[in-house]
């Protein structure tokens, strides 16, 4: 029962998403508010773990919504939902800010060794959504917890905090090999672990 109410309620979510994406690829700047209020909790949050920089990540958030509204009319459906098109932007937007500021002060931040999931904030600000969000979101950390420390690191590494499989390799002093390796054996684990939210 719970499982069907969370896929209905995804499908809602998705249904709403694409709707706004069409308003936005017709210039309705009232939609793109709103796919603001509704997403911008999430790009933030996510775009604040990458750069762990407040101003940054703001920065960064609204360039995610620039994109967006003027990207809007390419979206494509059959290549995958609104959001995880709004997250890829996100990730990639705060990823290249973060090797842009990487390579002006020339140092690598360096990692803490917690789960950087477990802290991450809530953001959405519907009850109902938020309660299927902190389900994913603990999908997530405890199929991450099924993966050895060092692929765990890899892969939190990789998507959380933006580094390349080559910075990885030399962060961890591993064989890029080895950590390509872990790298997509962790992502294979978390596709298993986490088919029914893709």
């Amino acid at each position: 029962m719970e499982a069907k109410r969370f896929l209905l309620n995804e499908q809602v979510t998705e249904s709403t998403a694409y709707e706004l994406v069409e308003r936005m690829a017709k210039q309705d700047q009232i939609a793109l508010q709103e796919f603001y209020e509704r997403y911008s909790k999430l790009v933030f949050s996510l775009v604040l773990k990458v750069l762990n920089c407040r101003t940054d990540a703001e920065e960064v958030t609204l360039e995610v919504f620039w994109q967006i509204w003027q990207q809007a009319s390419q979206y494509q459906e059959n290549r995958g939902s609104v959001v995880a098109w709004l997250v890829m932007i996100a990730r990639s937007r705060a990823i290249d800010r973060r090797r842009s500021r990487d390579r002006t002060s020339n140092t690598l931040y360096l990692i803490d060794n917690t789960n950087m999931i477990d802290s991450s904030p809530d953001y959405v600000y519907n009850p109902e959504e938020n309660f299927y969000s902190s389900q994913r979101r603990e999908a997530v950390v405890n199929a991450l917890s099924e993966m050895s420390d060092k692929q765990r690191m890899a892969i939190e590494l990789a998507y959380f905090a933006g580094l390349s499989q080559s910075e990885i390799a030399t962060q961890l002093q591993e064989p890029l090999g080895t950590v390509k390796t872990r790298i997509r054996s962790g992502i294979q684990i978390l596709r298993e672990k986490l088919k029914r939210y893709l």
